[in-house]
C-alpha cells in the first residue's frame, strides 16, 4: 500500500546526508531502491535511513562496507556461503 511519502536520507561515508522525497510508493519499492543505490554506489554510501510519514524508520546498510570492517578474517576461495 503506497504512503503519502517516503524520505530516503542517503548517509556518505564521510558522515554527510543528502535526502530524497519520494512521494507515493510503497515501503517495499523504497526497500528495493536503497539496496540498489547502496549496490551500484558502495564506494560513497554507508548506508540508507528509510523514513516514512508514520514515524517508521529503516535503516538498510551496505554490505560491502559491513565485510571489510570485519577484523581477522580471511577469505579463500574454499568459503561456501
Amino acid at each position: 500500500m503506497p504512503t503519502e511519502s517516503i524520505t530516503l536520507h542517503c548517509v556518505r561515508k564521510d558522515g554527510r546526508r543528502e535526502t530524497t522525497e519520494l512521494p507515493g510508493h510503497t515501503m517495499s519499492d523504497v526497500r528495493e531502491l536503497a539496496k540498489w543505490v547502496l549496490n551500484h554506489w558502495n564506494d560513497v554510501y554507508s548506508e540508507v535511513d528509510i523514513c516514512a510519514d508514520d514515524g517508521t524508520v529503516e535503516t538498510v546498510r551496505n554490505p560491502i562496507r559491513a565485510i571489510s570492517s570485519w577484523n581477522g578474517i580471511r577469505f579463500t576461495s574454499k568459503m561456501v556461503f
